[in-house]
């Protein structure tokens, strides 16, 4: 370091020797989840298409077996390899099952990706609002008849896209809502970003693909001992065009696709395959004990399977550590900022009333029990606050035009605060967990005025907006 002037690499390399406890992702918790007969091998295995190394878009030799192979592992007919994310399996999906003008029904919870999708391919949503569960401060699940109401509302819809796991590990019941929709003679897409664990323990909940989904992406990063970035596409069903489907990803995905994060997919794959099972016990024991550890705290607890069915929870993924805040004054974003300042321990995101760890089998008994001993030792400075001022009910927006049609009309800068309907032009997203307040050709209210407002104050950063203080609007006739 300062030898060159590399302002990246020194960043991630200062990082790195601050040594904090990464309760974030990627899974391999920066290399400890990977065996040390697997390290070190970065720029010699950064090839190109080669006869030896295959071809990412046209796979014959050891990426078609690869995939062969995870297809194996996860129960799928078809698997493939990632390398822009899930944001392109999301892509792939919604461009392979919908033409321009199409509607599609959509859980209205979806990541950024799905909504930026509709814009690039044309598709009309219709959305379906989760539960919301306003004593914890986030969202629940889809119900499965909330999903048959708008099959019969929207009979020309090509299917429906739902986003199980979320972002706190709550799980739909996605079989069910896969047996009303293939009643209907439609398709089922999943957004299973945070489940590609699911299908190595079966203390865990039921993998989307077991569920009946046609197709699902996973993002193998956030939860497998892989390189950010690499994920995962299924298919499981026949009503896909898979030569259509083998098309989109060719046009989503790089023309020169990385082999390093392809061969530490195809190895985290491998791992899981040998060791998953045993890992994810040790795993799931471990933030049992931290459950445990934090039972009688009167200022936060654990989520775990006490909260399965309310809200439409059907199950919840107990490899992920929620800590709700139980009528305190601080903020999850404060707790966050002081684990990571005081203690050296990372969490992944925060929210007004909630702190979310995102464990692999990369972490320590050590690591989540010294998380348990810092929260209850913060704790013991908290005031009680039983005003419930931080819990706010997701604002339901109102739908104006399709998003590709506002993403590309003439736009103007608006103040925030004298927003009250206008249509969005750009898509308004709380980061993390990405979950858009607002989508492109939706209006704003009030309520989502003050809901902005309130996540900027408490230290929530918010995407989307000019300078935290203008929004992009469709410009409005003179």
């Amino acid at each position: 370091m300062g030898r060159y002037d590399t302002p990246l690499f020194d960043a991630l390399i200062k990082y790195n020797l601050k040594k904090k406890i990464p309760f974030h992702m990627p899974g391999h918790k920066q290399g400890k989840g990977i065996p040390e007969e697997l390290k070190s091998y970065a720029f010699e295995i950064d090839l190109t298409e080669l006869p030896e190394t295959d071809c990412l878009h046209s796979p014959e030799g050891a990426i078609l077996l690869a995939q062969e192979r995870a297809a194996e592992v996860f129960g799928a007919k078809h698997s493939f390899f990632l390398v822009n994310g899930s944001t392109c399996g999301i892509q792939a999906m919604i461009a392979s099952t919908c033409n321009p003008g199409d509607e599609l029904i959509i859980d209205r919870n979806c990541h950024s990706s799905v909504v930026h999708s509709l814009i690039l391919c044309g598709v009309v949503p219709r959305y379906v609002y989760p539960c919301f569960l306003n004593e914890l401060g986030i969202v629940g699940g889809i119900a499965p008849q909330e999903v048959e109401r708008m099959l019969i509302s929207y009979p020309k819809a090509k299917g429906v896209l739902i986003t199980s796991p979320t972002y706190y590990g709550i799980c739909s019941d996605v079989e069910s809502i896969a047996e009303i929709v293939h009643r209907q003679g439609k398709i089922l897409l999943v957004d299973e970003a945070h489940g590609a664990h699911f299908y190595f323990h079966d203390r865990l909940p039921k993998g989307a693909l077991r569920a009946g989904a046609d197709m699902c992406v996973q993002s193998a990063h956030k939860t497998l001992p892989a390189l950010t970035q690499s994920s995962l596409l299924h298919l499981n069903s026949d009503r896909i065009d898979l030569h259509r489907l083998k098309s989109c990803l060719r046009m989503f995905q790089t023309s020169s696709p990385s082999y390093i994060l392809m061969a530490y997919l195809d190895a985290a794959i491998g791992i899981m395959a040998k060791e998953g099972y045993a890992a994810l016990s040790r795993l799931i024991d471990n933030i049992e004990q931290l459950r445990y550890h934090l039972r009688d705290n009167e200022h936060m607890y654990c989520l775990g399977d006490e909260i399965i069915d309310s809200g439409f929870i059907y199950q919840f993924d107990l490899a992920r550590i929620v800590i709700h805040l139980k009528n305190v004054s601080v903020t999850g974003y404060g707790v966050a900022k002081e684990l990571s300042l005081k203690y050296g321990i990372q969490v992944e995101m925060a929210d007004m009333s909630n702190i979310v760890c995102i464990p692999s089998i990369a972490n320590t008994e050590k690591q989540i029990k010294l998380l348990g001993d810092a929260l209850q030792e913060m704790s013991l400075s908290w005031e009680q606050d039983k005003t419930n001022r931080y819990y706010h009910n997701l604002p339901i927006a109102r739908y104006s035009m399709p998003p590709m049609n506002a993403f590309y009309s003439e736009w103007e800068l608006i103040p925030l605060e004298k927003s009250a309907g206008a249509i969005s032009n750009d898509t308004i997203i709380c980061f993390p967990p990405g979950i858009p307040v607002l989508c492109p050709g939706e209006q704003f209210s009030q309520n989502i005025i003050d809901y902005l407002k309130c996540i900027i104050d408490s230290g929530g950063t918010v995407h989307g907006l000019v300078d935290n203080s203008y929004v992009k609007a469709v410009k409005r006739n003179l």
